[in-house]
Order: structure tokens, then C-alpha cells, then sequence
């Protein structure tokens, strides 16, 4: 059943998760208009520069305290001790993060993804190496809040962040235009601001407690996740630098970058959804002791799967109705092309959460690393293929192609621990057909016939999944606090 308080809650974790795309969507016009092409596509290379640095300073932190608060929940003196042993040691590994990316480490990651002379430590490399130390605390502290089921602070952090990125950067850009002081060092304002709001909650919840016995627990399971982490960071922002590397121009990055933050609102949208959900899942689970799908849980992710089928149709069809309408820099519109590809590649995401919830909570991370291990050498095997043959469209088929891998090994990883009972028609057919309907489109008609196909695929969507999820959406609908039951 799903209740009022559910709904509520899914509403602030999905609206809050897709401040970042939200936050980026608002800058996009700023940049688009402030940066000139080509430093529009170096922007888009320091942002996963920063995400690489969380990563390492992180350490899998991020992802694993919120999963292994619930061993500790109802013991508040052994909960504090891990807390605390947890945020000091993020404080430790973010010093020395911070020292070796200052001291060589940045000049080697330069090196290595950029040809060693897109990318400058001073100034904008040092903003963004304080910028992915600090957020990696800001995040952690965030996926805890979650799994604490504490949504209004977990709201309220999140929003004076979003409202610092966008003033910061805006007021940046209008002082230092056709720099990147707006976006880069907006972001380390940002982050500075919201960590150290950050760091005091947690001093007065935690405290400065220190237990080295949680340490071997804490490290075994949260080295998994950072492999994972490094992985998919690679299968998630490597193909820019392939784009930079063998197109050879900061502006096919910043081209491909805006067809990627176009659909980034699917995922972040289902992510918060997944958020939600996640808790609820896991709870259900502790109670009945069960390794299998059961009804309740699979309602959960049939609503997850039908947002996302309407979603994607939706934003791929108004997108370049709406864009050129803010952003007059005509370099940008080749993106509109690779929107329904990368689209049809997040009709996959419903199945990534579902399949990835068991190994999280049966604490299997060790598969983890091996999925994205395997997709991120997919990743740049297509990539440098496609990439040399087609250009721009073939990182586009390369990111819908690794999706859709990811799914399929996540998939057969899950399912050693768990039995899945799936409603075939709802959470496998109908995004499947999607799929293929939309890649089939894409490769035989001609560009000038795709937007009336994108029209008549969103029609035929809120038609099918108004008939095939009618009671998942009497659910949505019920808004007067009673729980409905199908």
C-alpha cells in the first residue's frame, strides 16, 4: 500500500534529487550565453574532475554509511562511534586527497584524460580539487539523512546548496564574463559554505567520536563501492574525454556535455523516486526475512518504471521545441539529434535500481565493482571505436549501448542472492519496447520525420501506461491519506 507519507516523501526526494540537473538546467542558459563554446566544453571537463576527486577522498563512504547505519540504528552510543569514526576518517582522507591532487596528482589525472594541457591547477584545478573534498562530506552527510528517513533537513541542506550555486556562479559570471570563474568557482562556494553547515550538524549529532574497531567493517565494505565509484565514473564522464582526445576540440565536448545535461533530469528524478523507495525496500526486508520479490515491493518499482516512460518521450519531444527559445548560440542545436538515443538508454534506469537494491542490502558490493569494471571497459572499447568512426553520434550509441550492459550483468549478479518475480508486462515488455521502438525509428527514418515520431510515441505511451499501471496510478491519486489496496 502506499500511503500519504510515502507520496510526501517521495515528493521531496525526488524534487530535491534533481536540484543538481535543475541547478545546471538554470546555469546552461547563463553559460550558453556567458562562456564561449569552447569554454563551455572545458566546464564540462572540470565537472567530472571534481566528481573524480569526491570519489578518491570519499573512498565509498558516500554510498555505504547510509546502508550500514541501519546495523546501528537502535544502539545511539555504538550509532554515534561509527558516525564518528566514519566523518573523521573522511576528514583524514580528504587532507591527504587534497595534498596529492595539489602535489602532482592533478598534473598526472591532466595528463593522462586531457592531453595534459586542456586542464590548469592554478586556479581553476585547485577550485575544483577543494570542491570535490568538500562535497564529498556534503554528500555523505546526504545519503544518511536519506536512510534516516529525515526529509525536511535532508530539504533544507540540499536547497541552501542549490541556492548557493546558482547565485555564486551568477554573480561570478557577470563579474568575470567569458571566464571560468562562474561555474568553477561558483561550484567551490558552494561547497565550502554547505560542508561546513555540514560539519557542525554533525558535531552536535556526533560528536568527535572515534572507535577503531569499526574500521575493518567500515573498509570491507565500503572498498567495493569505491571500485565501483572509480568505475562508473569512468562509463559516466570518460567519453568527454575520448570526444577531446580524438575529435580534438573543447567544443564537441561542450555540444555532447548539453545533450547529456538535457536528459540528466530522468535520472536524477528516478534516483530521488529510488531514494524513497530504497528505505521502505529494505525495511520490508528486515521484517519477513525475505530473498525474493513479493507484491509490495514490486508496486514500488512499476511506479518507478512508469514515470520514466513518460518522462523520456516528454522531455526528447519538448526539448528543442523550448531550447532555442534561451539559448541562441546555434553550435549548441546539434545536440537536439542525440536526445531520443540517450533517452531510450535511461528507459533502462527502473531496472538498474531494482536490480542493485539486493546487493546493496545483502551486502554483495564485491559484484558491484565487476559490473562497472566490465562496463567501463565497454565503455571505452565502443567509445574509441565509435567515436573515431562516427564522432559525436557514436559516443551517443556508446552511452545508450553501456546502459543497457550495465542492466543486463547487474541482472545476472543480483539474482545469485535473490529470486525475482517480475510482472513481465510492466517492468520488462513495455520498457523493452520502448526501447526498440525508439532505436528502430532512430536508425530508419529521416531526420526531418522525427519529431512527429516522437509525438506519436509519447501519445502511444500515456496510453499504455494509463491502461497497464491503472491501479499504481489510483495510488499517486489518492491523496486523502487512506492507503489503497489493489
Amino acid at each position: 500500500m502506499i500511503s500519504r507519507q510515502f507520496i510526501k516523501s517521495s515528493l521531496i526526494y525526488s524534487i530535491v534529487g534533481a536540484l543538481p540537473y535543475t541547478s545546471g538546467f538554470i546555469l546552461l542558459f547563463w553559460f550558453a550565453a556567458y562562456l564561449t563554446p569552447a569554454q563551455f566544453g572545458l566546464n564540462a571537463l572540470y565537472l567530472p574532475t571534481m566528481y573524480f576527486v569526491q570519489i578518491i577522498s570519499s573512498f565509498g563512504l558516500d554510498m555505504s554509511t547510509g546502508v550500514l547505519y541501519f546495523d546501528y540504528r537502535d544502539d545511539k552510543k555504538r550509532l554515534r562511534e561509527f558516525l564518528g569514526t566514519v566523518f573523521i576518517g573522511m576528514a583524514i582522507l580528504g587532507t591527504v586527497t587534497m595534498m596529492l591532487f595539489l602535489f602532482g596528482g592533478f598534473r598526472l589525472f591532466s595528463f593522462v584524460f586531457s592531453k595534459g594541457d586542456a586542464l590548469e591547477l592554478i586556479p581553476f584545478g585547485m577550485f575544483t580539487i577543494l570542491s570535490g573534498v568538500l562535497n564529498g562530506v556534503f554528500k555523505t552527510y546526504s545519503a544518511l539523512l536519506i536512510n534516516q528517513q529525515r526529509p525536511v533537513r535532508f530539504l533544507w541542506l540540499n536547497l541552501t546548496n542549490f541556492i548557493l550555486i546558482i547565485g555564486a556562479s551568477l554573480a561570478l559570471l557577470y563579474l568575470f564574463p567569458f571566464t571560468l570563474y562562474g561555474p568553477v568557482l561558483g561550484r567551490m562556494i558552494a561547497a565550502v559554505i554547505t560542508s561546513s553547515i555540514t560539519i557542525l550538524m554533525l558535531s552536535k549529532e556526533v560528536g568527535l567520536s572515534w572507535n577503531s574497531q569499526y574500521i575493518k567493517k567500515i573498509v570491507s565494505y565500503s572498498s567495493p563501492l569505491f571500485a565501483y565509484a572509480v568505475f562508473g565514473w569512468v562509463v559516466s564522464y570518460f567519453d568527454r574525454f575520448l570526444i577531446l582526445r580524438i575529435v580534438g576540440d573543447t567544443t564537441s565536448v561542450g555540444v555532447y556535455d548539453i545533450a547529456i545535461k538535457l536528459m540528466l533530469g530522468i535520472e536524477l528524478v528516478l534516483a530521488g523516486l529510488s531514494n524513497t523507495i530504497t528505505p521502505k525496500v529494505y525495511n520490508i526486508w528486515t521484517k519477513s526475512n525475505l530473498r525474493e520479490s513479493t507484491m509490495e515491493v514490486n508496486r514500488y518499482y512499476n511506479v518507478l518504471t512508469a514515470i520514466s516512460l513518460l518522462l523520456i518521450p516528454a522531455l526528447v519531444l519538448i526539448l528543442p521545441i523550448l531550447l532555442p527559445i534561451v539559448v541562441k548560440e546555434k553550435t549548441y542545436y546539434e545536440a537536439f539529434g542525440f536526445l531520443a538515443i540517450i533517452g531510450a538508454g535511461y528507459a533502462t534506469r527502473a531496472w538498474f535500481f531494482l536490480f542493485m537494491a539486493p546487493l546493496l542490502f545483502f551486502k554483495r558490493t564485491k559484484a558491484m565493482p565487476r559490473v562497472l569494471l566490465i562496463s567501463a571497459v565497454f565503455q571505452i572499447g565502443f567509445g574509441i571505436l565509435l567515436i573515431s568512426k562516427f564522432g559525436l553520434i557514436g559516443a551517443v550509441w556508446t552511452n545508450f549501448l553501456v546502459k543497457l550492459i550495465q542492466v543486463i550483468l547487474l541482472y545476472f549478479e543480483s539474482r545469485r542472492v535473490f529470486t525475482f518475480k517480475l510482472n513481465l508486462l510492466k517492468q520488462v515488455f513495455l520498457p523493452l519496447s520502448y526501447i526498440v521502438l525508439t532505436v528502430s525509428l532512430e536508425l530508419l527514418l529521416p531526420a526531418g520525420l522525427l519529431w512527429y515520431a516522437h509525438l506519436g510515441e509519447l501519445v502511444a505511451i500515456i496510453l499504455l501506461v494509463a491502461f497497464v499501471y491503472r491501479k499504481e496510478l489510483l495510488m499517486l491519486g489518492d491523496l486523502r491519506g487512506k492507503p489503497v489496496k489493489t
